[in-house]
């Protein structure tokens, strides 16, 4: 639910930045530098659609105005926002990138932080004042269980069978992370 709503607030967002952007765009900047975004997102719409056309077919693909449309409405957007906030554009960008991390869950993570991150809940669980905070603790430590798990089964069972071992000792890492 909490996902869903993050999501939804996000798109909100993103879809205000780019009204704004495409907006701006258009009060700003020349006719002929939008007359030149126009032409651009033609040629590249088009070539994307004749990218995905059957080279058979004698009909065009109907969704090639579509495509230029937003090929449009993008260069615009983006050239109003860059004209609008400059340097500053890079830092929100870069802001967003940082912000959207949380989207890609524990599967993201390497098997080593997963296990500190299990570890920390403890005192987490320990130190939570309600019994809402501790059952929020408890389903947190039980998705990374249930993430070790998914990623190596046998060491899992192994991990689980010696009494006081640290599991990032006992479960490989996932290929590709430490």
């Amino acid at each position: 639910m909490l996902r869903r709503c993050y999501r939804l607030a996000w798109l909100a967002l993103a879809a205000a930045v780019a009204i704004l952007g495409v907006g701006t765009g258009a009060v700003l900047l020349r006719s002929w530098t939008l007359l030149f975004l126009g032409v651009t997102a033609g040629c590249l719409a088009m070539a994307t659609a004749a990218a995905r056309t059957d080279p058979d077919s004698a009909r065009p693909d109907r969704g090639t105005a579509l495509l230029t449309l937003l090929f449009c409405a993008a260069l615009v957007g983006v050239a109003g926002l860059v004209m609008l906030v400059e340097w500053v554009a890079f830092a929100v960008v870069g802001a967003l990138a940082a912000a959207a991390y949380p989207l890609f869950g524990l599967r993201a993570m390497s098997t080593s932080r997963l296990c500190e991150r299990w570890r920390t809940g403890l005192d987490t669980l320990r130190a939570a004042q309600t019994p809402l905070a501790a059952a929020a603790v408890v389903r947190e430590r039980q998705k990374c269980l249930d993430e070790l798990e998914r990623r190596d089964p046998i060491g899992f069972a192994r991990w689980l069978e010696t009494p006081g071992a640290d599991p990032a000792t006992i479960l490989r890492p996932r290929q590709g992370t430490r």
